[in-house]
């Protein structure tokens, strides 16, 4: 929808000009300062609206790589924060891991320890029963 409005408001300015070229086909004085020329008026319309679209169009190339360029580089930078955010995320899921294995290593130590002092009690009540 939007290429088509392109072609219709392309056609209608095609239109427009060549209805201006119709009417304004006499010659004027054109002055360069050194010389002066006699050219039909729409010859120098035509020309400047040339040189206005190839200044407009190198303009605008110039913007594009630039913003081209910008484009690059900002996806540089974010595939490097993405790297570095990854080794981040893997060293502090092995950090995790090896606090969970310390906990469950402490936990069996601390279990350990009681059971070691149930069984001395146990030894303890069994002695004395022993000697009663």
């Amino acid at each position: 929808m939007k290429n088509q409005w392109r072609i219709v408001l392309t056609i209608l300015l095609v239109i427009i000009v060549a209805i201006f070229a119709i009417l304004n086909v006499e010659s004027v004085p054109v002055s360069f300062g050194f010389t002066t020329v006699h050219w039909p008026l729409i010859l120098i319309l035509l020309v400047s609206i040339l040189i206005g679209a190839v200044l407009m169009i190198l303009f605008s190339t110039i913007t594009v790589f630039q913003h081209n360029r910008a484009y690059k580089e900002l996806e540089q930078t974010s595939q490097e924060q993405i790297a570095s955010l990854e080794q981040e995320r893997d060293r502090l899921t092995k950090r995790l891991q090896n606090s969970r294995s310390k906990q469950v290593t402490g936990q069996q130590a601390q279990q350990l320890q009681v059971l070691e002092k149930e069984n001395a009690e146990l030894k303890a009540k069994l002695a004395a029963t022993q000697t009663d």
